[in-house]
């Protein structure tokens, strides 16, 4: 094999493995290979050998006859592109779009395999609709990866509004909703395992390669295995023996039908994390058995809160399980973990360490589909992070688009195209942007790949905007990371940054731009409250620090900004009182974030006061009236967080300034990162289309 690259200012340095040299080479200009400079020992030649920055995570497995050209999955995701149970145009290109990025096997996401075990809208797998699913599996295959699909069933936890028979679980319960729930007849159970088969024959007619049967988060498989939903007496309920019993009948349903050849996997919830929950032991002695009929396991865990873990909970939580199970030395076949896993070199960790034998990623993979292909390319700084914000799995998917805060084209693909390059504009223009935080250094980085001249102004020292904010937080790592991409890409692409500049009229008159963009952000809005003067907005905490004085904070506002703040203060060992007028604090969080928020604010024991109206800041504290009572906190700084406003001035001073004059961000429409990022990317896209 020859090796062509242009050498520009290489970098040496000494090789451990053949003790020559490495060698890191630009090659076709944005690409970094590690190239091995080792003598032949016959010829004495020196050649090139390429050498992978994360060789294990890279590595090719075997299962049975199919090959993972690496050790990434693309998890299933919650889409719900379906229209009367058909998959759109856009459902099949999403799904193209991971296999395009790079993983090695993509999964179509919850399948019921019945009536009766909808826990979302139905995805009708009839002989009308296989040739749509075929479609799809053969756009995963057109990649060079191989196509999953996962098969559900809701039990208890399926919703009547997506089933025309009764609901039925274990055991007779009450549903969250305050429906009965009838237990599930032997005649239910042999039923469902008769519909996991043929759910199974069906996929893998369609060209599937692989089946992943959902026994994890509290679905079927998980109420027959815990003992807090299975109170069963009879044979199928008691001890861990009885309770694994239908489980296994369904993945021996499965086997006999398949036969001994096809692939099938398996999702598993590897403790439940809870006193008198089914362990990790447990699940050990399940896979000796169900690993008869199954190839390979990917393990998650139980609980909303560490299977969809916000920000606030630990990268890679659940390879603890995955690492179990593997040093049990009773499962032999290969295992998966996933949760939180999205960074390159945190996977290769665990791959390299044995903690499992490959990832399972989802998040990761909506941020940046092609984070596989960055990765193998040497371009890690070009991944798009994950925040672990959840917006995507809080999008209500019956009523809305599917949002990703930082990837504005996710599940878009069939509109917009897909590729992890951004197209080059018709015409070339100068692009003048007002404002270096979120929305203008998306706005700056889409403009300057579509080959604009990009010219971006920030008035302060430092890019980031508010989310400059992360420097010095104490838990929004993730968010500070993304904060660093931005500013990264900002550096490495031909954008001229001018710091400590506001855009006026001498500047514009002086550069001439043919487009301009305005990201002037917001301001934080002062409440109107008696001796309002003596408290201070709540991003001094991070802006001007000076101002918090001693041990017991207050803050005036329980959104989600002052919730966050206040458990920023509290972890850094302040006393903090939240006041919310509201009777939930953080009513601007979705529901999966806010379970993470609960968590978080139990944790570090943080003092919440809902239904507080507060009526006076005072030298020393707050008073509030709850209930018709008066109160008084005290605090040695008050602090508020009522909301912001935009700073949309600059807009119409400038609106004139340019042939095309755009706003993008908070200065448009408060919001969070989503908001910015996305408006700012658009923005950018619509200069230069004629």
């Amino acid at each position: 094999m020859q090796f062509f690259a242009v050498l520009s200012h290489p970098i040496l340095l000494t090789c451990l493995t053949c003790m020559v040299y490495t060698v890191t080479i630009p090659v076709v200009l944005t690409s970094f290979f590690s190239l091995c400079l080792c003598a032949d020992e016959n010829s004495g030649k020196v050649i090139f050998m390429y050498k992978q920055q994360f060789p294990n995570l890279f590595k090719p497995l075997k299962i049975k006859h199919l090959t993972f050209k690496n050790r990434i999955i693309s998890a299933p995701n919650m889409l719900f592109h379906t229209v009367d149970g058909r998959p759109t145009q856009y459902y099949i290109t999403y799904l193209e779009h991971k296999a395009r990025g790079g993983a090695a096997l993509v999964t179509l996401g919850e399948v019921a395999v019945c009536d009766g075990g909808n826990h979302t809208p139905w995805t009708k797998w009839t002989r009308d609709n296989l040739p749509l699913y075929a479609e799809m599996a053969a756009a995963i295959h057109e990649h060079g990866a191989l196509a999953s699909v996962e098969l559900t069933h809701g039990g208890q936890k399926a919703r009547t509004e997506f089933n025309t028979i009764p609901v039925k679980g274990p055991a007779e319960t009450v549903s969250m909703t305050g429906e009965k729930i009838p237990a599930m007849t032997p005649e239910d159970m042999a039923h469902i395992a008769e519909a996991y088969a043929d759910a199974a024959e069906y996929w893998y007619g369609a060209g599937f390669d692989t089946i992943l049967i959902h026994a994890a988060h509290g679905w079927i498989f998980n109420q027959f295995l815990s003992p807090f939903t299975n109170t069963r007496t009879d044979e199928y309920g008691g001890s861990f023996e009885n309770r694994m019993r239908f489980p296994l009948m369904i993945l021996k349903r499965i086997r006999d039908r398949v036969g001994p050849g096809k692939v099938v996997m398996l999702r598993l919830s590897g403790s439940e994390r809870v006193p008198n929950g089914y362990t990790v032991e447990d699940i050990i002695h399940f896979l000796t058995i169900a690993q008869e009929y199954v190839d390979a396991a990917e393990i998650s865990v139980d609980g909303l809160t560490d299977m969809m873990a916000s920000t606030y909970r630990p990268l890679g939580l659940n390879t603890d399980l995955s690492e179990a199970i593997k040093n049990s030395g009773k499962v032999t076949i290969p295992i998966f973990s996933i949760g939180s896993i999205i960074y390159p070199a945190q996977a290769e960790e665990i791959v390299a360490s044995g903690k499992a034998d490959g990832v399972s990623m989802s998040r990761a993979l909506i941020a940046d589909p092609f984070l596989p292909k960055k990765a193998m390319d040497g371009r890690v700084n070009e991944i798009i992070p994950c925040l672990r914000c959840l917006n995507c799995t809080d999008s209500d998917n019956l009523t809305r688009h599917f949002v990703c805060s930082v990837n504005p084209y996710i599940g878009r693909e069939a509109r917009i195209g897909f590729s992890d390059e951004i197209g080059k504009a018709n015409v070339s223009k100068k692009v003048l942007i007002a404002g270096g935080g979120p929305a203008g250094m998306q706005a700056a980085i889409t403009a300057a790949l579509r080959g604009h001249e990009v010219i971006l102004c920030e008035k302060t020292g430092s890019l980031g905007g508010m989310l400059r904010f992360t420097e010095s937080d104490s838990l929004k790592h993730d968010l500070r990371r993304y904060k660093e991409y931005l500013v990264e890409r900002v550096n490495s692409l031909n954008i001229r940054v001018l710091l400590n500049t506001a855009i006026n009229d001498s500047l514009t008159e002086e550069l001439r731009p043919d487009a301009i963009i305005t990201a002037s952000g917001a301001t934080p809005i002062v409440p109107e409250i008696k001796g309002i003067e003596q408290a201070f907005p709540a991003t001094d905490i991070y802006f001007n620090p000076e101002h918090i004085k001693g041990s017991d904070i207050v803050i005036i506002g329980g959104g989600l900004v002052g919730v966050e703040a206040g458990l920023h203060l509290r972890n850094t060992g302040k006393n903090v009182t939240v006041l919310e007028m509201q009777n939930e604090y953080a009513p601007d969080s979705k529901m999966v974030y806010k379970f993470g928020l609960i968590r978080k604010v139990s944790e570090l024991d943080l003092n919440v006061i809902t239904g507080a109206l507060c009526t006076e800041v005072f030298d020393g504290g707050v008073r509030y009236t709850k209930d018709g009572k008066a109160y008084s906190v005290s605090g040695d700084t008050v602090l508020y967080a009522a909301g912001m406003k935009s700073n949309d001035k600059p807009y119409f001073e400038l609106y004139d300034k340019a042939p095309f004059v755009y706003q993008a961000g908070d200065c448009k429409k408060v919001g969070k990162v989503d908001g910015a990022v996305h408006s700012g990317h658009f923005a950018a896209m619509d200069i230069g289309m004629l």
